[in-house]
């Protein structure tokens, strides 16, 4: 990061690299939220059925399993449709950059 301020200003493609930078850091922390939601909803179940969970405590669990499942369901939701969203937006940018490069269609080839 030191070779960024060498000259105490930030260049474009500098300012670039930092804003691709925070992107991926915060993709990365949406990917970890949502791998944790589904590890949460795996060991939930699991420990429902746990010998050392009573009938009582299993029913006080039940109860509240569904607000809990829908909660983490809605983290994991939330994180596909921000990447289903992030790649399309990829794409679609790619393609205007190829045929901004490639220029208009020559007729004949």
């Amino acid at each position: 990061m030191k070779e960024l301020y060498s000259d105490g200003e930030l260049t474009d493609n500098e300012l670039i690299v930092l804003e691709q930078k925070r992107i991926d850091a915060r993709q990365d922390n949406q990917k970890r939220m949502a791998w944790v939601a589904i590890v949460s909803m795996i060991v939930y179940t699991i420990a429902l059925f746990m010998p050392f969970v009573n009938d009582g405590r299993a029913q006080i669990l039940t109860d509240i399993a569904s607000l809990f499942y829908v909660a983490q369901a809605g983290v994991v939701g939330a994180y596909m449709g921000s990447e289903a969203l992030v790649n399309r937006t990829r794409t679609s940018i790619s393609k205007t950059i190829t045929t901004e490069r490639s220029g208009p269609p020559t007729p004949g080839r």
